[in-house]
C-alpha cells in the first residue's frame, strides 16, 4: 500500500512538472495547452507513429480495423440531427442535415484514412461542426476502399454519386475532405472539369494527401516531428490504393494533375504535418493560375487537427464555414 501512494504522489508530482512546462511552452509559442497535451503526450502514447513507421505491418491494421469499422454517428448526434442512409451501388451513403431551420447548401464530405480505413468518430466531430456553422446537409459515402478497391473503383463510385443524386446542386455544393478525402476532393474538381462537367460552388480541404510518392524534401524533414504519420505507412498506403499505378501519376496524386479553373479553394494545414508541403505546393500553384485560394497555415500543429479538441481547431472550422458561406453567398452568422 505504501509503495502504492509513492508511485502515486511521484506520478501526480511528475504530471504536474509536465503541465506547467507544457503551460510556459503554451505561452511562449501561441499554442494552447490542449493542442500541446495531444501533440507531445496524447499521440506519442497512443503509438500510431509506431504503427505508420511500418509499412509492412499495414495490411494486418487494415484487418483490424475492419472488424469494427465504420465509426457510425453517436446516439447524441442522431438525436440532433436528421440521419437517413441510401445506397449506391451496394455503397452506404449516410445523409445528415439540421431537424430545422437549415440553409440550401450540401457539402459533400470524403473522409480520410489513408485510402484504405473507413470512417472515425472525429469524421463525425468536423461534419458535427460543419453543420452547426453553415446548416449545411451533409452527405457522408463509405466510399470503396483499398486493398479491397482501387482507385479506380473509388472513382466510379464516386462519379455515380455525383451524377445520380447531386447533379442539380453543384452550384449549392460544397466537396470537402480530410487527408485521403482531400485528396479525392481535388481529384474530382479535376475529373469534372476534364469532362465538362458542372464543378461545384468551392473545395474545402483539411490537411489534405496530394502526392502519393511523398518525395518532398520538406516532408522527411517534418516527419520526425509529426507525431502521427511516417512516410512508410503513408506509402504502403499509397501504393495499396493506386494498384500499380505509378505514385507520381495525376489520377492517384493530383498535384501533380491540372489546377486551372478550379472553384475557389480553402485549404487548412499544420506545420508538424509532414503532409503540410503538399499542402504549400498546392497554394502555390492555386495561386500562379489565378484560382482563387486561402491557405490556412497552424503553427506547431498537427494532422487533421480540426478534428481534435482544441481551441485551434474552433478557429479553423469558424473560418471554414465563413468559407462555405461566401462560395455560397449564405447570410454571415
Amino acid at each position: 500500500m505504501a509503495k502504492n501512494a509513492e508511485r502515486a504522489a511521484w506520478a501526480a508530482v511528475a504530471t504536474g512538472i509536465v503541465s506547467l512546462g507544457l503551460f510556459g511552452w503554451s505561452r511562449t509559442s501561441g499554442v494552447s495547452v490542449r493542442a500541446r497535451l495531444i501533440n507531445d503526450v496524447v499521440l506519442p502514447l497512443s503509438g500510431m507513429k509506431r504503427r505508420a513507421r511500418d509499412g509492412h505491418d499495414l495490411r494486418r491494421q487494415i484487418a483490424l480495423h475492419r472488424r469494427v469499422e465504420p465509426a457510425r454517428p453517436s446516439a447524441r448526434l442522431r438525436r440532433k440531427f436528421a440521419i437517413d442512409t441510401f445506397m449506391v451501388d451496394g455503397v452506404e451513403v449516410f445523409e445528415v442535415r439540421p431537424r430545422v431551420g437549415g440553409s440550401d447548401a450540401t457539402i459533400l464530405y470524403l473522409h480520410g484514412g489513408a485510402w484504405v480505413f473507413d470512417v472515425l468518430a472525429p469524421h463525425w466531430w468536423i461534419v458535427e461542426a460543419l453543420i452547426d456553422r453553415v446548416g449545411a446537409r451533409v452527405v457522408v459515402p463509405r466510399y470503396p476502399l483499398a486493398p479491397e478497391s482501387t482507385w479506380r473503383d473509388t472513382y466510379a463510385f464516386l462519379d455515380r454519386l455525383l451524377d445520380s443524386h447531386l447533379i442539380t446542386e453543384r452550384e449549392r455544393l460544397i466537396i470537402a475532405g480530410d487527408s485521403a478525402g482531400g485528396c479525392l476532393s481535388v481529384g474530382m474538381a479535376q475529373r469534372l472539369r476534364a469532362r465538362g462537367g458542372a464543378l461545384p460552388a468551392g473545395l474545402l480541404l483539411f490537411s489534405p494527401a496530394l502526392d502519393l510518392t511523398f518525395s518532398d524534401p520538406r516532408v522527411l524533414a517534418i516527419e520526425p516531428h509529426d507525431p502521427m504519420l511516417a512516410v512508410p505507412g503513408c506509402r504502403a498506403a499509397g501504393r495499396l490504393w493506386a494498384a500499380g499505378t505509378p505514385l507520381d501519376d495525376p489520377r492517384v496524386s493530383p498535384l501533380y494533375g491540372p489546377l486551372d479553373d478550379l472553384p475557389p479553394v480553402a485549404i487548412f494545414t499544420g506545420t508538424r504535418d509532414l503532409l503540410h508541403p503538399d499542402a504549400t505546393r498546392l497554394h502555390e500553384r492555386l495561386a500562379r493560375s489565378r484560382t482563387s485560394v486561402a491557405l490556412h497555415s497552424y503553427k506547431d500543429l498537427c494532422h487533421v487537427f480540426v478534428a481534435s479538441p482544441i481551441p485551434e481547431a474552433a478557429r479553423a472550422l469558424d473560418q471554414a464555414g465563413l468559407f462555405i458561406r461566401d462560395c455560397l453567398s449564405l447570410d454571415r452568422a
